[in-house]
Formats: structure tokens, sequence, C-alpha cells
């Protein structure tokens, strides 16, 4: 019993190490998309602090979401084996992860608009904020993809190394 919680431990300070590195690339890109489409460069507290409350507002938005479109799905235990509920469940899953995508986009051009101000104290406005969360939305899910492949082979790579170990 000891055992697993220590590994519980462990895997919460890993997930926590974890959040911290990835809101703190994710405020670096936030402030390279700004510099590269405005010109200037925001603080970089003032990156992570937009990222920080933009994610939190999309995450609540995504739960609503995900609620409200898995209140209409079947059951699984009613699907059973019918390959056409199953391929229904999927394609709604889908369509909530891109409406995500799409409300994450407003989002952060809000909190973007919102927050990070024009040397002059001005707001770059909302379509110039929406152009940089397009950029900054695209960076990461390329660096998510090559994230995502790397762990991928990782794990493949240590699943050979234990089958090896094992005989």
């Amino acid at each position: 019993m000891e055992q697993m919680a220590a590994l519980g431990g462990m895997i919460l300070v890993i997930f926590a190490v974890a959040m911290v590195v990835g809101l703190l690339v994710a405020g670096l890109i936030l402030k390279f998309s700004v510099r590269l489409l405005q010109g200037f460069s925001p603080g970089f507290g003032k990156s992570v602090l937009v990222v920080f409350l933009a994610g939190v507002v999309g995450f609540i938005i995504n739960i609503v979401l995900a609620s409200v479109v898995g209140s209409g799905m079947p059951d699984p235990s009613v699907m059973g084996t019918d390959e056409a509920a199953m391929a229904g469940a999927m394609m709604g899953s889908l369509g909530v992860m891109a409406i995500g995508l799409v409300a994450s986009l407003f989002i952060n051009a809000f909190f973007i608009n919102l927050m990070i101000k024009a040397p002059d104290g001005q707001a770059i406005g909302y379509g110039r904020s929406c152009l940089v969360a397009l950029l900054y939305l695209v960076a990461m899910v390329v660096i998510g993809i090559i994230a995502g492949i790397g762990l991928g082979i990782l794990m493949a790579a240590m699943g050979m190394g234990a089958a090896a170990m094992g005989g």
C-alpha cells in the first residue's frame, strides 16, 4: 500500500513539474508570437499570465462542452459492439475537440487583447489579437504533435527494453 502511495506522489510531482514547464514554454511562445506579428515584445510574466488565464477559462468551457455533447451520447454498456454507435460517439468527441479548439482561439485572443498592450499603452485590437492567437495555437499544436511523437518513440523503446530484459 505504501508503494502505491509513493507512486501516486511521484505521478503528482511529475504532473506538477510538467504543468509548470508547459506554462513557461507556452508563455515564451506567446511572447515570440506577439513579437513576430506586432513588432514589440510583452513581458514574460504578462505572457505567462495570459496563457494561464486563457487556459483556466478554456478548461471550464471545454468541460461544459463535453458535458453538453456527452449527455447526448449513448451509454457504452448499451452500445455493446455496435460499430455505428461507436463511430457516432467518436465523431461527437472529435466535434467537441474541434469546437474547443476554435473556442481556445477566441479565448486566447480575448485575453491577449485585454492584457497585452502596445508600447504606447493602447490595446492591439481584437483582430490583431486573433492573428497572434492563431499563430500561437498553430505553434502549440505543432509542438504538441512533435512531443507526442517523441514520447511515443520513448515509450516504445522502453517497452522493447523491458521485453528484452524479461526474456
